[in-house]
């Protein structure tokens, strides 16, 4: 535990110093929200809430701001997680080589995962709620916790494959995008259909309304939410288990290192 929590205070510290991440949080988050609320119109729209099988009227202008929240926490955290764990491969190479137990940086990934999503929700919780009186606020951090939970998720899995910054970013961006936009019925007539049960950021968007619009506290939204968590961290820890397991049979018979484990690891 002892190893966990040194190797995750790192892992935090190394957040800290991400310069565009520490913009985006202190800029991004902040224009996002106030450009939804002075620029879209309150004009009211009909949102098809699926946990609750209602169908709400809801305003165009707070339903933005909603997606512009989630959006703002999924492209932080997703590209902070991403660019940590790209950064880190050789390190964590390094640190399973000499004894350290992977349970241990494992647990401190999910520790930094998990920190940086309550910082980042809280944040864009309080400038939400400088424009809107939120009928359950908590509920609305909860929401904003769970997508930063998601995306920071992606953000490691595809930080395992992806050997670019950019290429993280760009990706992280488009999915992000296209996952809020299909369910915003201004930007998507069809925002009711489906497939939309299947985004990753269904489940937060569903929560993120009920917090906004209702007094409800729909349990659907969570599991869906919980599965996108699990499979994202299932899908982190095979990948993580069997490159540090592939570094270790790197070994010869005489114990030094084969030719070419040293150079970082591309898909």
């Amino acid at each position: 535990m002892r190893t966990a929590g040194t190797v995750a205070w790192l892992t935090l510290y190394e957040l800290s110093r991400n310069r565009l991440a520490m913009l985006l949080l202190l800029v991004f988050i902040p224009v996002w929200i106030s450009l939804a609320h002075l620029v879209f119109s309150p004009v009211p729209l009909d949102f098809t809430h699926r946990s609750t099988g209602t169908l709400l009227q809801v305003s165009g202008r707070e339903l933005t701001m909603i997606s512009g929240s989630l959006n703002a926490v999924t492209l932080l955290m997703g590209f902070l997680m991403f660019s940590a764990t790209r950064r880190a491969r050789m390190f964590d190479r390094r640190l399973t080589d000499a004894g350290c137990p992977r349970r241990a940086l494992l647990l401190a990934k999910l520790v930094a995962l998990t920190v940086g999503s309550l910082l980042v929700a809280g944040w864009a919780t309080l400038v939400m709620l400088a424009y809107w009186d939120v009928r359950q606020p908590w509920l609305l951090y909860l929401a904003l916790v769970v997508s930063g939970l998601i995306y920071g998720g992606i953000g490691i899995v595809l930080g395992v494959f992806l050997p670019d910054d950019l290429e993280g970013m760009f990706t992280i961006i488009m999915v992000s995008i296209i996952d809020l936009a299909l369910q915003n019925p201004i930007a998507n007539p069809a925002a009711d259909a489906a497939l939309i049960v299947y985004l990753p950021n269904y489940g937060p968007m569903q929560l993120g309304v009920a917090a906004g619009f209702t007094d409800l506290v729909p349990r659907a939204p969570l599991l869906n939410s919980l599965a996108w968590c699990v499979g994202c961290g299932l899908v982190g820890l095979v990948v993580f288990h069997l490159r540090t397991r592939r570094h270790h049979s790197a070994e010869g018979p005489s114990g030094t290192r084969q030719q070419g484990w040293s150079d970082p690891v591309r898909p």
